[in-house]
């Protein structure tokens, strides 16, 4: 990608309350399979016994137990010893600017707030170990700057289409439709079962996000490498303007939040939602039938006029800092990134599969999941990171994103206008630390 650590430095102000707004990335769990080609390491770097390792997940109970088997597995074969820097997770971009502008960050982190890293300069790259893994090229291009790697992805999904798929398939809808085949097989859904919402779309905040999905799928940028903003643009109001339609005929509902979406979708109200992989176990926790558990699938997301099917990114991963204990803090990263019991270890803890298809092919558990299987092919690998996740003001862009969208689905703008508008807002972020 084209954004470069200088364009970074010129907008990233790295005080408290935008450092903060970094941590809007993206969440952490991880995973891993053989070992990839020796690390290229950067002159200056070293080995050490002691490396920190810095994150909220030893500091959780949902994540403790798979992330300590990580640590002590790789502890215990390289003889070395990992030391946790546990901070809350709302805490961890304020945190990581301090220590990293004290001098003192040294080790391994877990990814959410690496952007107010990067204008330091203390970040390993990482492109080696990413190879041979099978990791998404989008997922792998949003964590990259200047050609640099400066984080390995541990998990890489995104949030797609989960369907019923009973329902689905007798709607016909798969896999490669196009929007208008897509709305066509909604109508037929709705033709048939008045009561049944066609698709529990994101209709409210704060997930209004969503509609970066659409207009990438129209083939508009939303925000370019050079993080500028084209929201307005003939595709993005060609998305917007279908998605209200999808409104206007009932297809959709209105206030939907995605916790809503998923309780209509887990109880038999609604055929087709947008979620993260986690869907499955989301359907039993909202009290969803062994009926609908069995029978969840995903589909890759329709687009218009050929363009291709993308999914906003979802995961995280590890970066390294860069000269002292960089040797080592490579090896960890890999090792968690490769390590088949580490990467099983990770996805059992998670529910989420490795970012690594080298590693994912390899845990018996994800191979006999149907639905991760599903996911994976059709909406991970479809995944890729927004410009704007590369900034520290990636949180106050999205926000902005899910208002003006919602002003306009609430009929308070006009499609074109709403968007103008929008344009400007998101523009003046970037912008702002220029």
């Amino acid at each position: 990608m084209a954004i470069t650590s200088a364009t970074i430095s010129r907008r990233v102000f790295l005080g408290g309350s935008t450092a903060a707004a970094a941590f809007g990335m993206l969440a952490l769990a991880g995973c891993a399979p053989t070992t990839p080609a020796p690390a290229a390491a950067a002159k200056g770097a070293t080995a050490a016994k002691t490396i920190n390792f810095y994150g909220n997940s030893l500091g959780e109970d949902a994540q403790r137990e798979a992330w300590q088997s990580v640590v002590d597995g790789f502890a215990g074969e390289a003889g070395v010893t990992i030391e946790p820097v546990v901070y809350p997770y709302d805490q961890a971009a304020t945190q990581l600017a301090l220590t990293g502008r004290s001098g003192k960050l040294m080790g391994v982190g877990q990814a959410g707030p690496w952007q107010v890293l990067s204008p330091m300069g203390v970040l390993a790259d990482l492109t080696d170990l990413a190879e041979g893994l099978g990791i998404p090229q989008g997922v792998l291009d949003s964590y990259t700057l200047d050609g640099k790697l400066y984080v390995l992805p541990l998990t890489a999904s995104g949030v797609g289409i989960v369907t019923n798929g009973e329902i689905a398939r007798d709607a016909g809808i798969a896999s490669g439709m196009s929007v208008e085949e897509f709305s066509t097989a909604l109508e037929g859904i709705k033709a048939q079962d008045k009561d049944l919402i066609p698709y529990a779309a994101v209709t409210k905040n704060p997930d209004l996000k969503d509609m970066v999905h659409w207009m990438w799928g129209f083939g508009s940028e939303v925000v370019t490498d050079g993080l500028e903003c084209t929201i307005g643009d003939a595709e993005s109001v060609a998305a917007v303007t279908w998605f209200v339609s999808l409104l206007d005929a009932g297809l959709i509902q209105p206030n939907v939040n995605r916790t809503d979406a998923r309780i209509l979708f887990a109880t038999g109200r609604a055929a087709l939602y947008d979620d993260a992989p986690l869907a499955a176990t989301f359907v039993t926790t909202n009290g969803g039938t062994q009926d609908i558990v069995d029978n969840i699938g995903a589909i890759a997301r329709p687009t218009s006029g050929g363009n291709d099917s993308y999914n906003r990114g979802w995961g995280g991963g590890l970066f390294a800092t860069a000269g002292e204990g960089e040797l080592t803090s490579r090896e960890f990263i890999k090792y968690a990134a490769t390590n088949v019991a580490a990467g099983t270890a990770l996805y059992e803890g998670s529910a989420v599969a490795p970012a690594a298809r080298s590693v994912a092919d390899q845990i018996p558990a994800l191979a006999k999941d149907r639905f991760q299987t599903e996911f994976r092919t059709e909406i991970s690998e479809h995944a890729r990171g927004a410009a704007w996740d590369k900034v520290a003001v990636t949180a106050q862009v999205d926000t902005a994103i899910g208002a003006g969208i919602a002003r306009i689905l609430a009929g308070q703008t006009e499609v074109q206008a709403g968007l103008n508008d929008l344009k400007q807002e998101v523009q003046d972020l970037l912008d702002a630390n220029a």
